[in-house]
């Protein structure tokens, strides 16, 4: 659906402080979001900002074209299974976000 003044795309901002132990897994899970987000309609880009100086925080910035695509991504049954695998790889919950500037 369009609206009027919709800006052309929107992020999902994502929030993980990982477990230092379950650096590589989360890794992997990062590879197997990225794909399934990359083949949904109005997909537009992930970008992850990795922790740095020894941090275990990662955002992570997925772009749809506009928030119907986005939340047929959100909602989607990949999605889901993504999520039940990551609280065991996460120090506390995931933080999230949207934006239509970022």
């Amino acid at each position: 659906m369009t609206y009027p003044h919709q800006p052309d795309h929107i992020t999902l901002v994502i929030t993980h402080s990982v477990r230092r132990d379950k650096l590589t897994e989360y890794e992997s899970w990062l590879e197997k979001l990225m794909a399934d987000a990359a083949s949904f309609t109005g997909y537009q880009s992930v970008k992850i900002l990795r922790p740095v100086h020894g941090e275990t925080i990662y955002t992570v910035l997925v772009r749809f074209d506009n928030i119907d695509n986005l939340y047929q991504w959100i909602q989607s049954g990949q999605r889901e299974s993504r999520e039940k695998t990551l609280a065991n790889l996460l120090n506390g919950q995931e933080y999230i976000e949207l934006r239509t500037q970022a």
